[in-house]
């Protein structure tokens, strides 16, 4: 069916496809689990957290359920605790950053915000009402659509994979 030679492509193929995953579910977990993350229960009013370098951050829902709407436009205010200078934060639901962790939990992005300086600063949370009792809010650096592209990484180099050995096999089993 193949000329020999073509089963050295097709083996070389896989083994590229095989690297390439590798990479693509390592720059998955590295995006979802690289920097600091602060983890406080979404029925607190306020809380304090201390972020350790300037840049774009997001405040995340983690849900364990399934099930329901996670509130989306919450009037978020955050000011820095030594002067009190208040940081703008813009709400908006990312679909596209939209989760699981490795316990099942559901974790969406509903706000973001910059900070030019790493310091301490505190989140208000005027809507603790909209929010079910095991409810958490994450703050964590800013994903962005990055997971979304690792995506069609992660499936491009798949099919590569799978597709190379397959024709490797059956260019050695048609022989």
């Amino acid at each position: 069916m193949f000329p020999l030679w073509s089963a050295f492509v097709f083996a070389l193929l896989a083994l590229v496809g095989a690297f390439l995953l590798v990479k693509s579910i390592g720059g998955m977990i590295s995006v979802y689990q690289s920097g600091p993350r602060f983890e406080h229960s979404a029925r607190m009013p306020a809380f304090s957290v201390e972020l350790p370098s300037a840049g774009a951050y997001e405040i995340a829902v983690k849900r364990p359920y399934l099930t329901g709407i996670i509130p989306s436009n919450v009037p978020f205010r955050l000011t820095s605790e030594p002067d009190g200078e208040s940081v703008a934060v813009q709400t908006g639901l990312n679909l596209l950053s939209q989760r699981k962790d490795f316990s099942g939990n559901r974790i969406v992005p509903v706000a973001g915000f910059s900070v030019d300086r790493p310091g301490r600063y505190r989140l208000t949370n005027p809507s603790v009402e909209s929010f079910r009792e095991k409810d958490q809010l994450l703050i964590m650096p800013r994903t962005g659509s990055k997971g979304f592209l690792l995506i069609f990484g992660i499936l491009g180099s798949a099919f590569l994979f799978i597709g190379g050995t397959v024709l490797f096999i059956l260019t050695l089993i048609k022989r």
